[in-house]
């Protein structure tokens, strides 16, 4: 029998014993527990042997007071192995109109309601919003790569079909992957690429492999400025990391904005630092530390700016600064 729902039975049977209402069904126990003071609400939970009479309170005797057609059908799913979590969820989802009775029932049956916690795509309109919320995709973002959602959005809205879109440090390869599928053209470079989808290329040397002003749309989209300072930067060196790692990113900006057509669009995208270093408050800077070097960076080459996007993931883990630029 599964865990939660082995917990959720004791706690209606011990419930029955302590209230002296062995008759009583599920809603009614739980309801009467639910009325408990404190003192005796704390002895119930030592008769059951739940350490924590709040997930009691505010989980598993809830769940008990549900009433048809939700109640039995997340039940269901207690009894075919979901846990607590996972129902508590879905019948978020299901109160805020995300979830319709229909599809649960049948996740019920189908054993499938765990696909229904997957985020799978962004909530329509996401990108007419001043910050972009979009869904989270944990498998890009344990490689530290750009979310899909954004990568698609990002080539739609900034390339044509038949243009060439260039990322030359492309990673796994998913800018090149959305590109084609919008009927662009697409050439994907990296330093660690597998040389199928993805070329294995230094971006000092994507002059030499493509050629000048032949790219319509250039993404870059380096490593974020925390695994630089975890792989890169030299403590010994007298700036201070927010300056190296603009340092970083202008020597490969000389690499890639030749291949860059004039008239052509530049995405770049960062992720920010949150904690500013002392150095940076002392000197009295209270923007992030990097949003204005970078916009001056872009500008000492030449790029014009076009727009900026702050990019969210739905659980507030992951952000992304998206600076869009023009080659004069």
């Amino acid at each position: 029998m599964p865990k939660a729902y082995q917990v959720y039975q004791r706690v209606l049977q011990v419930g029955r014993v302590f209230l002296n209402r062995p008759k009583a069904d599920d809603r009614e126990v739980a309801s009467s527990l639910l009325e408990l003071d404190q003192a005796n609400f704390a002895l119930f939970a030592r008769e059951v042997g739940i350490n924590s009479s709040k997930h009691l309170r505010y989980t598993v005797l809830p769940l008990a007071c549900l009433q048809p057609p939700i109640g039995p059908v997340l039940h269901r799913m207690l009894a075919a192995g979901a846990s607590f979590a996972e129902v508590q969820k879905l019948l978020s989802r299901y109160r805020k109109r995300r979830l319709g009775l229909a599809e649960l029932q049948r996740a019920a049956q189908e054993h499938t309601w765990r696909a229904l916690l997957v985020p799978r795509r962004a909530v329509p309109g996401w990108t007419s919003k001043p910050v972009w919320i979009f869904p989270v995709d944990k498998r890009a973002r344990a490689y530290e790569g750009l979310n899909p959602t954004i990568a698609e959005e990002l080539v739609r809205r900034y390339s044509q079909p038949g243009e060439l879109v260039v990322d030359p440090m492309a990673g796994q390869g998913t800018v090149v992957q959305k590109a084609q599928k919008l009927g662009r053209r697409a050439w994907g470079g990296d330093i660690a690429g597998d040389g199928q989808l993805v070329q294995k290329l230094d971006i000092a040397a994507l002059v030499e492999a493509l050629g000048e002003e032949v790219a319509d749309l250039l993404v870059l989209h380096p490593p974020t400025f925390a695994w630089f300072v975890h792989n890169i930067f030299d403590a010994r060196v007298e700036d201070p990391p927010e300056a190296d790692y603009t340092n970083w990113l202008s020597q490969h900006l000389s690499h890639a904005l030749p291949v860059l057509k004039r008239g052509g669009r530049l995405v770049l995208i960062v992720r920010p630092e949150h904690k500013p270093r002392p150095l940076i408050r002392q000197e009295g800077i209270l923007r992030w530390a990097f949003v204005a070097p970078l916009e001056l960076l872009l500008s000492e080459h030449e790029i014009e700016p076009v727009y900026y996007h702050l990019a969210v993931s739905a659980d507030g883990k992951e952000d992304w600064s998206i600076f869009v630029g023009r080659k004069p």
